[in-house]
């Protein structure tokens, strides 16, 4: 019999199905695989509608006030959904309001079946970014005109469906039996949907593996074939010559030859020239290019040739994944078909972003080791996804927060991996990533990848001497972290629950099973191994204990003497005179005390497990048993590692060289504690083992000069020495772009002083005038702040003002958590306001004539009492430096140009930077600021003024 499903959609006045009201209901009926009726209802809720729900709704007070009450629709709804299956986007939401609806108007809760589309479009298809029913609309390319809209969301809602229907019916009979075994005896909401599909009437094709997939150990993959290159890299030319890959993109060159109409870019022209001499005279070389130069192109290029003729791998690193996927996806083929050899990229990334098959073959065909909804869920995913996936990498699942913590659980670890023991091994995806990079003539990864290379002797990529870090005003920050330590309270729980969560669940239990299955000949060794297994579980417990009790001391200990607060966490930085107070000293000695009954503990257990290993000898040879055994190995390293982290940490205190800072969440009932080491000054670290060990590095960024000058990178990255050696060229390329045309620079002088007025008063004040100069902008607007506070309590003020012009305002962190959404948004209103902070200061790409207008709320200083902050500024000052002309302020103009390029992106790009800080214009420091900027037209005046002066440069078109 065909199922009869119904696809519902409430607008309600809030989120809270217990104090709010539904206001509408939508629905639509399915049956037969089409939409064979509709349902349609507003309702009075019996309150007031909050404004911003009527701002996203189009529902007011007014409009709904002589509709009926819930009390009076119910009757009229119950029989349109009644024996039937519920649909809804985001389920649980839905059912909360129809239950309390229910129950208000006096029936009993739905208890059927609902099967919610956002689960089930992850597991169908895993590898959209964005789950949200606007953009799978936008994705599966259904119109999508009134969102907000009851009905038109559960149309568009049952459209989705269908499509996902006719997809689940394509799935492998395999792959369906293997969800159906994961869910069979739990209550995940989807198991009856699943069940359906694999009773139901398959076709021959669906007991066959898809074309490509293969099975081994009952999991179905898609595998790809490792091609194996003879000898090393290189090969295609004899020689290299400068004047060969300047000419790629000269006029009259190929790609001049491949894109009529090309114009020749001189600046890009003279980095290309750059960076092929620096690779040529083994020198290393810092590179400024501004918006527009197409670095990528300028360095990739010198970087094929040189390759290519000298049969040396050069290496890229990029901050972002973003840069990655550009280079991969826009920059890599385009240079496929100018340069005229071959040549391989590779885009390699850390062991962890790789999924490991043997572990999700573990929980797959162990299904009782599965926690909860979320886990089924996210196992469910990995099943569909690894029909599809040609790469195994993480970066093609959009995973929320609750699954992504599950990855770590099928992630390939070096510590968990069993080599040519696994079945998998010859279709192993990391394997197979790392041997395409051993191959590769270039290869693009990461700024961590190539610090985690530094911090281990370089034994993480494949050896290389030419290497280009592309976003290099990060590489500070990326190695402050990297070649420092940090351990956690939840990195330690995380190793002990995996070990062992309770007696029936954990690696410790899985192999316990596995041993009484394997059972054999010398019962003796078996026993032995049986009683020592047991044993490391009751010392996993004792771990437990001893792991609690220092970091709930930690956690006290922060607790009681923090000197700051962010974002709900206590940080405290313990300085070399932290302990001249008795009271610290004391309080710390407990702290060690714990931290020595820890390190017995974990002794201990290392002891076991080595013994576990003597005596698992031959069982080794059961694949299984020796992924488990492996991975327990792993986790016990894990923790290790933690405790010589926390040790190392706690000798530390009083260290000249490092700063070191605790970090406690003063909301969690558990001892959530962050400890964190890291160097104060890394340019030596990098100077002696980066730069010192290369022939040649690029580095190169849009922003690295302050007052067009490169000291200040050139010291804080550990150059000076590369430059008193000769070693070190310098070359800055303005942007193609015309700022003097393209760009205007406001600084209201008549606004609020930064200093010397509460911040709530300024931001009253800075609120007010936003909404004017956001009206005359028409939206249109990006606004950066320094501090999410402030964020957040100019978006309360400011959104209703500017609802009343039909303006609509987003923030990051209210709105939505994930800034490839909020940007999507903003690009979908035509009239609004995107408010970000912190990642929105570089990283957005918003070209023409969406982004009008960049609104600075602060110059972006630092924290003055953040640790690495207050650390380096400490040591300038006692080696009489003024820490905050040579270190402050550079930091905040690197900042503050990576804004300012938020706004210009083309050549055919006008807009207007208005900065309510007046410290740019009054300090001493600020004309730096100004200086440091390609220069825009700069005007300073009233508020009143600014306001007219950007209304006319908005409204006058480009001129060539």
């Amino acid at each position: 019999m065909e199922e009869t499903y119904v696809v519902l959609d409430f607008e309600t006045t809030g989120f809270a199905a217990y104090k709010d009201r539904i206001i509408e209901i939508g629905a639509v009926k399915i049956q037969g695989g089409r939409v064979v009726e509709t349902f349609h209802r507003r309702v009075n809720p019996g309150i007031k509608i909050p404004p911003f729900i009527s701002e996203l709704t189009g529902l007011t007070d007014e409009l709904v006030e002589d509709e009926p009450s819930i009390e009076e629709v119910m009757p009229e709804f119950l029989p349109f959904y009644s024996d039937a299956i519920l649909v809804a986007h985001n389920a649980d939401f839905d059912m909360k309001f129809l239950n309390a609806a229910l129950d208000e108007s006096g029936y009993l809760e739905y208890a059927g079946e609902v099967i919610d589309t956002v689960q089930l479009a992850q597991i169908l298809w895993p590898r959209e970014s964005s789950y949200s029913l606007e953009a799978l609309a936008v994705s599966r390319d259904l119109a999508h005109d009134q969102p907000h809209q009851a009905l038109s969301d559960a149309q568009v809602t049952g459209e989705l469906f269908l499509q996902l229907l006719e997809r689940a019916h394509k799935l492998p009979f395999l792959l369906l039996q293997q969800i159906t075994g994961l869910t069979e005896y739990t209550d995940w909401p989807l198991r009856h949907f699943f069940r359906r599909l694999a009773e139901g009437n398959t076709s021959i094709m669906q007991f066959d593996e898809p074309e490509g997939c293969m099975t081994i150990d009952q999991l179905m993959h898609r595998p790809v074939q490792i091609e194996v290159k003879d000898g090393p890299p290189g090969g295609a030319l004899s020689e290299f010559n400068v004047s060969d890959v300047v000419h790629v993109l000269e006029k009259g060159g190929p790609m001049s030859d491949l894109m009529p109409g090309y114009e020749e870019r001189p600046q890009q022209i003279d980095m290309m020239r750059q960076v092929a001499e620096a690779f040529q005279e083994q020198k290393h070389l810092i590179v400024e290019a501004g918006t527009g130069t197409g670095k990528s192109l300028a360095y990739l290029i010198p970087s094929v040739y040189y390759s290519i003729a000298k049969g040396e791998r050069v290496v890229v690193a990029t901050h972002t994944i973003n840069l990655q996927e550009q280079l991969r996806e826009r920059d890599i083929p385009l240079l496929q078909q100018v340069i005229p050899f071959d040549f391989d990229i590779e885009v390699f990334k850390g062991r962890a972003n790789y999924v490991c098959m043997r572990k999700v073959a573990t929980s797959v065909n162990n299904p009782g080791l599965i926690t909860d909804h979320a886990e089924t869920t996210f196992f469910v995913r990995m099943v569909a996804w690894l029909i599809e996936t040609d790469g195994g990498d993480r970066e093609e699942l959009s995973l929320n927060g609750e699954q992504a913590d599950h990855w770590n659980k099928v992630a390939s670890g070096a510590d968990s991996c069993i080599m040519k023991a696994c079945p998998w091994f010859r279709n192993c995806y990391y394997h197979r990533a790392r041997a395409r990079a051993q191959q590769a003539d270039v290869l693009i990864t990461n700024h961590s990848l190539v610090l985690t290379d530094v911090k281990t002797d370089h034994n993480v990529l494949p050896g290389y001497q030419y290497l280009v870090i592309d976003e290099a005003h990060h590489m500070e920050d990326e190695a402050t972290k990297h070649l420092g330590t940090e351990v956690s309270y939840f990195q330690m729980s995380g190793a002990l629950n995996r070990l062992q969560r309770d007696k029936n669940r954990g690696l410790l239990f899985q192999l316990l099973q596995k041993v009484d299955i394997l059972q054999g000949g010398d019962s003796s060794a078996y026993e032995d191994l049986r009683a020592t297994l047991e044993k490391t579980m009751e010392q996993v417990d004792d771990l437990r204990d001893a792991n609690e009790d220092v970091f709930r001391q930690l956690h006290n200990f922060i607790l009681n003497h923090a000197n700051g607060t962010d974002a709900g966490r206590q940080t405290m930085r313990l300085k070399p005179d932290t302990f001249d107070d008795e009271t610290l000293q004391t309080a710390w000695e407990g702290i060690a005390s714990a931290s020595e009954n820890l390190q017995s503990a974990v002794r201990a257990m290392r002891k076991l497990v080595g013994r576990m290993e003597e005596l698992s000898e031959e069982l080794m040879k059961d694949e299984m048993f020796a992924g488990t055994f492996t991975d327990i190995s792993g986790q016990v390293k894990e923790l290790d590692q933690g405790w010589q982290d926390l040790a190392y940490f706690l000798r530390s205190v009083g260290s000249e060289s490092s700063v070191l800072w605790m970090e406690a969440d003063d909301k969690s009932m558990r001892p959530v504690v962050f400890l964190y080491s890291a160097p104060i000054d890394v340019g030596p670290l990098l100077n002696a083992h980066l730069f010192s060990k290369k022939e040649s590095v690029v580095l190169a960024s849009a922003t690295l000069t302050i007052n067009q000058d490169f000291k200040y990178a050139i010291h804080q990255l550990g150059l000076y020495e590369s430059q008193e050696q000769g070693r070190l060229l310098s070359l800055q390329v303005d942007s193609p772009f015309l700022y003097k045309k393209q760009a205007l620079l406001c600084v209201p002088t008549d606004c609020l002083p930064v200093k010397g007025v509460a911040e709530d008063v300024f931001t009253t004040s800075f609120a007010e005038s936003l909404t004017n100069l956001a009206r005359v902008s028409q939206g249109r607007a990006l606004v950066l702040f320094t501090s999410h506070r402030m964020l957040r309590e100019t978006y309360h003020k400011v959104k209703p003002m500017l609802a009343e012009h039909g303006i609509t305002v987003l923030a990051h962190g209210v709105d939505s958590t994930s800034r490839h959404r909020l940007v999507q948004e903003f690009q979908r209103h035509p009239k609004a306001v995107l408010f970000g902070a912190n990642s929105f200061w570089e990283g957005v790409d918003i070209p023409g004539e969406d982004l009008s207008l960049l609104v600075i709320a602060r110059l972006p200083f630092w924290p003055p009492n953040q640790p690495v902050v207050e650390a380096r500024t400490e040591k300038m000052e006692r080696e009489g430096r003024n820490s905050f002309m040579e270190y402050s302020v550079p930091q905040a103009i690197i900042r503050f140009k990576q804004g300012f390029g938020r706004l210009i992106r083309t050549k055919r790009d006008r807009g207007a930077i208005v900065v309510y800080d007046r410290r740019i214009t009054e300090s001493r420091y600020g004309r730096h600021f100004i200086r440091s900027l390609p220069g825009p037209w700069v005007y300073n005046g009233t508020e009143r003024e600014v306001l007219k002066t950007v209304y006319n440069w908005l409204k006058t078109p480009l001129t060539d």
